[in-house]
């Protein structure tokens, strides 16, 4: 069988045994990333949509056809957070190349460095190759069954690979990276490592491997590179990037009482002071990276990702300063806590119609075939479905924050500091991430981001043996909370669903 694909203009024709297969599944296996679908392929989140013969269709509902023309919409670039504001261990000084990768569900970011120096060679970034089989570490690990496995580590693979070589490249180095570095959720480092993570999706949730180690390149496929550290995991769904994040933040260092939270598709949390940690980790899916929003999308041009509200007036920011077709997961947050102030929204998340809310507000106020929605621009609407997601994100990270405290028997007068680590983190709004109940407003004045922590404690890592040394002390430190049987998560859960900030009803 025989398809032609198009792809920025370019045509190519791929031959393939692809009877009784989707177009979705085809482009895995050819490793055409550029199609998104975060529901896993499942046909709900409307995302993986390309043009058949001149028709847009599903890929994933899409049966392959021999001689179908297939052609794929020129992907618009990522904003993603690259680097951070972090410490960083002085290099060991030796004679090499080394590199450093953060892999995120969503993005992947690697570094070139200077062994000797610590000099940063080149940073390179880009979305996870392996989004086609699903937004989130559920998607993936359902995915990893039979050849998924296979097709993903491929996917992530090949990619790290051509990075890698574009750094050298664009360095004018020659040779093999002698160390790699690699952060990432525990399910992302199963991936890279060829390792099944079914096990972390059912009870107990343990993964195979809690890493730190230090493996040859040449055996899971990392051909330019010597030797690849695999920074330690703390559980299945606390990752070496968590990890990774205490260095870069120092807050193994700190005897200020601190709160880490790391919030993507999987929102993992640390609360402690030095020596003596707690962690926990909330299935916040995919929502805040903007997937199985009606027209949500990534931190991309064309992404409405600020949203306020101006003498009568709902204002936007779009990244690229162009036409907005779609809002990504910052600036969802914000028009949420918009709704709430302007009294669009009741604290249940319910959109009011527009005979509810206050005159200069009513324009705003629309109707689509599945009820109320925002109107933010004539193309770009939040709709009552959208904020139900919104609400199943935030509700477990507010219950995942109490539940620490609890372990910790603090208050939240007690905590010193907040730290926000990851790309999301890097450009939301505190403010309103405060206002819809995700952070306890008391802490907005001592919360601050530090950025991509998990890629500046992977550069670490890559550097330094004093920083892997200390991150294999970490795991030991970090005592893991299992939430979905912890005795009270379910009731504050349901408790924070709500918009109304009850974290003043917990003290």
């Amino acid at each position: 069988m025989k398809i032609t694909i198009e792809i920025n203009g370019k045509t190519e024709t791929f031959a393939g045994n692809w009877e009784n297969r989707t177009l979705l599944e085809a482009f895995q296996e050819l490793g055409i990333t550029q199609v998104h679908a975060p529901c896993g392929g499942i046909g709900t989140c409307k995302k993986c949509l390309v043009n058949v013969n001149g028709e847009n269709v599903l890929s994933c509902q899409t049966m392959c056809e021999d001689g179908m023309m297939v052609v794929l919409e020129a992907e618009q670039k990522a904003v993603i957070a690259e680097t951070g504001d972090c410490y960083l261990y002085p290099a060991d000084q030796t004679n090499r190349l080394v590199a450093a990768c953060d892999i995120g569900t969503t993005t992947v970011v690697c570094h070139l460095l200077d062994g000797k120096t610590g000099v940063r060679l080149g940073t390179v970034s880009a979305p996870n190759a392996q989004r086609s089989f699903g937004a989130d570490v559920i998607s993936r690990i359902q995915a990893a069954k039979g050849s998924g496995l296979r097709k993903m580590q491929f996917a992530i693979m090949n990619q790290i690979n051509q990075m890698i070589g574009e750094l050298m490249q664009k360095a004018k180095q020659v040779g093999k990276v002698d160390l790699l570095a690699v952060a990432g959720n525990t399910v992302m480092e199963h991936l890279f490592c060829g390792l099944s993570p079914e096990s972390i999706g059912v009870v107990p949730f343990e993964p195979l491997s809690k890493f730190g180690t230090m493996m040859q390149g040449s055996r899971i496929g990392i051909n330019r590179c010597n030797y690849v550290y695999m920074i330690p995991a703390v559980a299945g769904y606390v990752g070496g990037d968590i990890v990774a994040d205490l260095i870069a933040a120092k807050m193994h260092t700190m005897t200020s009482r601190t709160l880490l939270l790391d919030i993507g598709t999987n929102g993992e949390m640390v609360l402690g002071t030095v020596g003596d940690y707690v962690c926990c980790a909330t299935a916040a899916g995919p929502a805040f990276e903007g997937a199985e929003i009606t027209m949500g999308m990534p931190a991309a041009t064309g992404a409405i990702s600020e949203v306020w509200a101006k003498n009568e007036q709902i204002c936007v920011s779009v990244i690229g300063g162009g036409k907005p077709t779609g809002i990504c997961g910052s600036g969802l947050i914000d028009i949420l806590a918009v709704c709430i102030q302007l009294g669009l929204m009741d604290e249940t998340g319910l959109l009011l119609s527009a005979s509810e809310v206050s005159e200069p507000w009513k324009r705003y106020v629309g109707e689509d075939e599945n009820g109320v929605c925002i109107c933010l621009t004539d193309e770009v609407r939040v709709t009552q479905a959208d904020v139900r997601k919104i609400q199943l994100a935030k509700a477990p990270i507010a219950a995942g924050i109490q539940i620490l405290l609890q372990e910790k028997d603090w208050k939240i007068k007690d905590i010193d500091q907040v730290i926000l680590a990851g790309g999301f983190g890097s450009y939301m709004r505190k403010e309103s991430a405060a206002e819809i109940g995700l952070i306890p407003k008391e802490l907005v004045k001592c919360t601050h981001s530090v950025g991509n922590a998990a890629g500046e404690g992977a550069v670490s890592a890559a550097l330094a043996s004093e920083a892997r040394t200390e991150l294999e002390q970490l795991q030991k430190q970090m005592r893991y909370v299992e939430l979905s049987t912890h005795e009270a998560f379910s009731d504050i859960f349901i408790r924070e669903m709500s918009f109304t900030n009850s974290y003043m009803r917990s003290e």
